[in-house]
């Protein structure tokens, strides 16, 4: 779920649990500009979580932030403050193309048509309707004008 929902260039741990996304974003703002706050919640129960992310403009606030901001005391609660590392992504790694053409299935012997699921072997499949050809795109009406800008001294 993180990897699809990345968010905020730092991490809060320890957050107070009646403090809100925007007192959050209140507390970091003095850093930089604060684009947001997120605390997070449990996706079953929807309960909110100690720890979230804020999303500061700049590289150099989001530091000057975690320098500042980690052991601070917020009601109580001392922050655990941090950057925030973007979650690896699984990348394919790719393969020269004389190895990708030499892995590139055959012909399919029923004519290139793909295998119902077993869930579907038994409905029998209907072919699509043919769509109607898309009409083609009129040519814009107008011109862009292209002018210089002027120079400033």
């Amino acid at each position: 779920m993180r990897a699809q929902y990345f968010r905020g260039n730092v991490f809060v741990a320890n957050l107070p649990p009646d403090l809100t996304e925007d007192e959050l974003a209140e507390v970091f703002d003095p850093f930089g500009i604060v684009l947001s706050a997120f605390i997070a919640r449990d996706p079953e129960t929807g309960k909110r979580l100690r720890y979230g992310f804020v999303d500061i403009a700049t590289e150099k606030a989001a530091k000057l932030a975690v320098e500042s901001m980690n052991g601070t005391e917020i009601d109580g609660h001392n922050l655990d403050v941090r950057i925030s590392e973007r979650p690896a992504k699984a990348s394919k790694q790719r393969r020269p193309a004389s190895q990708a053409a030499a892995r590139r299935p055959t012909a399919r012997p029923n004519g290139g048509a793909q295998r119902p699921s077993p869930k579907l072997r038994d409905q029998t499949i209907e072919p699509a309707e043919e769509r109607p050809p898309r009409p083609q795109r009129k040519t814009p009406s107008f011109v862009v004008e292209r002018r210089p800008l002027p120079h400033r001294f």
